[in-house]
């Protein structure tokens, strides 16, 4: 089975799924009809509203984050409504919020609206199966201090419902791209877990607020704007701190004359090969701005060293190879660049384990310190120096086939050097190398 047929079986079990749940849940509705009271049928439309409105609202955290407030909306509607009544609600909720969407031009495939609206009833009926087995709903509304015996239901449905929800959708871009499903749950995990305990903490206090006085409920605005504006503060500060560590990156270039604008050709390359290996969007945004920052740790070496034009000596050679531990600490002082420190720290290290600064072998390296070892040595190789001329685009490549699965990692090798093919910077001669093929990625 090629990764495109499992990719839509996938999707195909989580539409099928999610629709059986929100059928079920239809059929309850029809058949208790007439137990529910006009009051329960008004509050559904209304929540109707707000969670379809929340799931219009989103907040932006960095270029490849986005955090929709639509968790305020399902917490509350979850410990509210009756169990099919909420079901349903969210899943029409997050249909009409996709279509809309999509009727905006801003989904292109039916894939991602089927993933999210059924990743939505699939989490939300998660949650509610933890909230009540822990139990939380004996709780939550009773008097004194029972509420609080409801604290570990409402940790379980939280938790249970966000990592549900991001399973799924980590599943889904595994799928689509080449990357383990670990690593990108680890991922959305730590970029979203903040934001979601906040939302969810809102939608929680939403309920209470409704379950005891609806008019009080009008005031959530309040914790909604300050959410609001804690994300954009954040994402405002983050921008800030990268650019400002950017700067200090760039001046490390200005420098070392011989690596003037290095940097960013190195990021633009960067980004077509992590791209070309299937990488996410998110993945490949974290490499290439480790790639833009990967030298500054070289603001720790002294003149004479960095610009010294001959060979350096034993100890010389030392002190430099100290630079990506120098930048992989001063990266470590700034949360915006927690994805990048452990890059830039191993961007020197080599596939035999023979590299600096801890002699990491094969997949231990980082794939976005791989992907950098291959750029960088090219760009190094071909660029200009003030003491030498750069070689040759066949002799730079030529290095490279050399250096695969002793430097390099040979399947980043590959696929870079078939990346210079395609865009015509490279044009091979017969029998001039190791065959390829042998070593890139099946796509299924």
């Amino acid at each position: 089975m090629t990764r495109r047929h499992a990719l839509h079986g996938y999707i195909a079990g989580i539409g099928l799924a999610s629709g059986g749940v929100l059928a079920y849940c239809c059929y309850q509705l029809v058949e208790q009809a007439r137990l529910h009271s006009v009051e329960i049928l008004t509050t559904t439309l209304l929540f109707l509203v707000i969670t379809w409105a929340c799931n219009q609202r989103s907040a932006y955290l960095s270029d490849s984050t986005l955090v929709n407030l639509g968790s305020i909306g399902v917490i509350a509607t979850i410990l509210v409504l009756p169990m099919e009544n909420a079901l349903l609600l969210i899943g029409l909720a997050k249909v009409a919020s996709e279509v809309a969407l999509m009727v905006r031009g801003q989904r292109r495939s039916w894939r991602a609206p089927v993933v999210n609206a059924g990743g939505a009833v699939l989490a939300a009926l998660a949650g509610l199966i933890a909230f009540h087995m822990v139990p939380g709903n004996n709780y939550l509304w009773g008097q004194d201090y029972r509420p609080l015996l409801a604290l570990p239901a409402l940790f379980a449905l939280g938790a249970t419902y966000h990592l549900a929800e991001t399973a799924v959708v980590s599943a889904a871009i595994t799928l689509t791209s080449k990357e383990r499903i670990v690593s990108i749950f680890v991922s959305v995990i730590r970029d979203m877990i903040l934001p979601e305990v906040s939302l969810i903490v809102v939608g929680i206090v939403f309920a209470v607020m409704w379950r005891f006085r609806p008019v009080l409920s009008a005031f959530i605005v309040v914790p909604m704007f300050v959410s609001l504006r804690s994300f954009e503060s954040e994402a405002r500060l983050r921008k800030e701190t990268i650019e400002a560590v950017l700067k200090m990156a760039e001046s490390i270039d200005y420098r070392d004359t011989g690596t003037y604008e290095h940097s960013q050709r190195l990021a633009e390359m960067t980004k077509e090969l992590a791209a070309a290996l299937g990488l996410t969007p998110e993945h490949t945004a974290e490499i290439v701005l480790a790639s833009r920052v990967h030298d500054l740790g070289k603001i720790g070496i002294s003149n004479d060293i960095l610009l010294k034009p001959g060979a350096l000596t034993p100890e010389e050679r030392h002190i430099m190879q100290d630079h990506p531990s120098i930048g992989a600490n001063i990266l470590s002082s700034y949360s915006a660049f927690q994805g990048s420190i452990d890059i830039v720290r191993h961007h020197h290290e080599r596939w035999d384990g023979r590299g600096y600064p801890n002699g990491l072998r094969g997949e231990e390296i980082p794939i976005g310190s791989r992907i950098i070892t291959v750029v960088d040595s090219f760009d190094s190789m071909t660029a200009d120096r003030p003491y030498r001329r750069g070689m040759t685009v066949d002799d730079a490549v030529s290095r490279l086939k050399d250096g695969m699965g002793t430097q390099f990692d040979p399947r980043v090798s590959a696929t870079f050097i078939q990346l210079l093919i395609e865009q015509g910077t490279y044009v091979p001669v017969e029998n001039s190398g190791p065959d390829l093929r042998i070593v890139t990625w099946d796509a299924g």
